[in-house]
């Protein structure tokens, strides 16, 4: 999978919508919103770092441990996540998980979003 499926795959998800709000337009962030409180929240990043297409993604702590120990050489700390939120967010390259994989990844962080946001 390549960042533009990652992005559009993302943006199949109820509600998402895509935002750059780091300079430039090669960092995108999905997001979705609860329309009644007016909170978003991100629940995927995607983005070039060098050569490498990446996707940030969040699970629970114990979830994030178990996927960092699982995979080490393949699913790290979150990329440009404050440390409050590493526990929480890991990044990958793309072309290191098949397509699945990465949908699953996405999934899990959407619906993790959809419940920090109390959205049904």
């Amino acid at each position: 999978m390549n960042k533009k499926q990652a992005v559009e795959y993302g943006l199949t998800k109820n509600g998402a919508y895509l935002d750059f709000p780091f300079v430039g337009n090669d960092y995108a962030v999905i997001k979705i919103k609860n329309d009644k409180t007016g909170k978003n929240r991100i629940f995927a990043e995607i983005f070039s770092l060098g050569e490498l297409d990446m996707l940030t993604f969040s699970a629970d702590k114990d979830l994030t441990i178990n996927l960092r120990n699982q995979y080490p050489d393949k699913i790290k700390k979150g990329y440009h996540c404050p440390s409050v939120q590493a526990q929480y967010k890991s990044s990958l390259e793309l072309t290191q998980f098949d397509d699945i994989t990465i949908k699953q990844f996405i999934d899990l962080s959407y619906s993790l979003a959809k419940v920090k946001l109390k959205i049904k």
